[in-house]
């Protein structure tokens, strides 16, 4: 049984393109990033809401961009 790699383009199928696809896996790997917290410098920081992020171990919320934090 061979091993395939995990992708994010499971729910994309052919018919829409390389183009797009390209773009989509681009973002979904940005958003999926682990960052680390500006406060306590945990890996548990994370966006809650679009343009919201906030960190699970110290509570720290800031407002950023929707997909990536530009501190």
């Amino acid at each position: 049984m061979v091993k395939s790699k995990r992708s994010s383009l499971k729910g994309l199928a052919a018919k829409y393109g390389l183009k797009p696809r390209k773009k989509f896996t681009a973002v979904h790997r940005v958003l999926k990033a682990k960052r680390k917290c500006i406060q306590c410098g945990s890996l548990k920081f994370i966006r809650e809401a679009v343009g919201i992020w906030a960190c699970r171990k110290c509570g720290f919320k800031i407002a950023g961009l929707a997909y990536d934090v530009k501190i």
